[in-house]
């Protein structure tokens, strides 16, 4: 009788009508979403805040429980990649209505949501971050990044010119857009270098630079996936320090973050301080971004919240409410994140037009591959661990700027990395931008 028990509580945990998303339970839960979708097939949804979170959610809650079911697709992130990826191939298919893009498009950046999350998860990472370890891998990534696009640039062209696509359209055409940060930052501003330097006009180039941003993205964080797989059958894969489970430092003997997660007392309280610290940073880089325009908002938050963390400033309470705030922020709206990016940023046209041309998508995949291993060595070499340099120096510069960092730190379950992908996004794209320049010129 005992063991007729044991076996029906075991088939009862494993029912999915025991499996729960965001704490409700998978029934009730498919419920509560049933009104939101019915109304977005309808095209009687209002556009706002409510209704766009709670389609985001949603649809990113149920994607990442579907992906972290399936075996072995689970092992490589399985549900990061259905949330950044499934959404735009569903919009595009149809079996998405059109106006779920307009609503991610809203709640991404009109709603202003992104600057929200953003924001929390640098002030967060960085004020959970030992001052120490802060201090060194920030000064220590420019010499991996640097090596990065120097010899990723000079690999890449000489492949492109084995495969038949010359050493320079190689550099200014695939390479440029895929280490210049994305499609705002990088292809379009890239689009008109050219034309100035090499004539026509800025759309002629911009049309063959965007797919190569978009694939290259996806790759990334394909990429991101398969090392945090590797990472975690083997710390020390091809080289004694292959994997630091997201401690940058490979001779650090302290933990990466000051404050572990089940310390933390995630209470109301560490939650309005985390979004109060969050939000009073984020006014102040936007101030100063105005009023010195040289640096974006995001890096003068970074410069600020690193400021703050480097001369304790501020009390450890404080510390610890970003914490809790980055840790919820990573936890319940980053899946939403990533389903807005996709079902809004994603043009799945492009991607298709560059996938229907083998060699392209093969040279563009091998470029790829080319920066993370380089930038995994250079990092390896100075004191970082492979994976973790091939993440802040490599993955960083070949996706797609900001919401790409998101996307490739969420698939190799690495996100308190987040404040130094940015360093790289934002010097990274700047100095590809300036060199790129000087190449077109030539």
């Amino acid at each position: 009788m005992t063991e007729t028990k044991k076996i029906n509580n075991t088939l009862e945990k494993k029912s999915i009508f025991h499996e729960e998303i965001y704490g409700i339970k998978f029934p009730l839960f498919l419920i509560i979403l049933l009104p939101a979708f019915t109304a977005l097939y309808m095209d009687l949804i209002p556009i706002n805040i409510v209704t766009s979170l709670m389609i985001m959610m949603g649809l990113g809650g149920l994607l990442i429980w579907i992906g972290n079911v399936i075996p072995i697709f689970s092992d490589f992130g399985g549900g990061t990649i259905l949330c950044i990826l499934l959404p735009a191939v569903l919009v595009y298919a149809g079996i998405l209505p059109e106006n779920t893009s307009e609503l991610a498009e809203s709640f991404y950046s009109q709603f202003g949501f992104s600057d929200f999350i953003v924001a929390g998860l640098i002030v967060g990472s960085i004020l959970g971050i030992k001052k120490e370890v802060l201090i060194t891998v920030a000064v220590k990534m420019l010499i991996p990044l640097l090596a990065t696009i120097l010899l990723g640039a000079l690999v890449a062209g000489i492949l492109g010119q084995v495969f038949g696509f010359g050493f320079k359209y190689t550099i200014l055409m695939m390479v440029a857009p895929i280490m210049a940060s994305g499609i705002t930052t990088g292809a379009i501003p890239l689009s008109e270098i050219y034309a100035s330097n090499l004539g026509g006009t800025p759309a002629d180039y911009f049309d063959i630079l965007a797919p190569a941003v978009m694939v290259s993205n996806i790759i990334c964080i394909l990429l991101a996936a398969v090392l945090n797989y590797l990472g975690k059958r083997n710390k020390n894969m091809f080289v004694k320090g292959f994997s630091g489970e997201g401690n940058p430092l490979r001779k650090s003997a302290n933990n990466f973050q000051h404050n572990k997660e089940k310390n933390l007392i995630e209470s109301l309280r560490n939650v309005g301080i985390g979004m109060m610290i969050a939000g009073g940073l984020y006014v102040s880089g936007s101030l100063l971004s105005e009023l010195i325009p040289t640096f974006h908002t995001f890096v003068w938050i970074i410069i600020i919240a690193a400021i703050l963390k480097v001369t304790n400033i501020l009390p450890e309470y404080i510390n610890i409410g970003a914490e809790v705030w980055f840790n919820l922020i990573t936890k319940l709206w980053v899946p939403a994140i990533l389903v807005a990016i996709s079902a809004s940023l994603i043009d799945i046209n492009r991607v298709i037009s560059l996938i229907l041309n083998p060699s392209h998508m093969f040279l563009v995949t091998i470029i790829v591959i080319v920066l993370a291993t380089i930038a995994g060595f250079a990092g390896w070499l100075i004191g970082f661990y492979f994976i973790e340099s091939s993440i802040i120096s490599g993955l960083a510069l070949a996706d797609m700027g900001g919401t790409g960092d998101i996307a490739v730190l969420k698939a190799s379950d690495r996100i308190q990395l987040y404040p130094f992908l940015q360093v790289t996004t934002r010097i990274g794209g700047v100095l590809t931008l300036i060199v790129m320049g000087i190449v077109a010129s030539i």
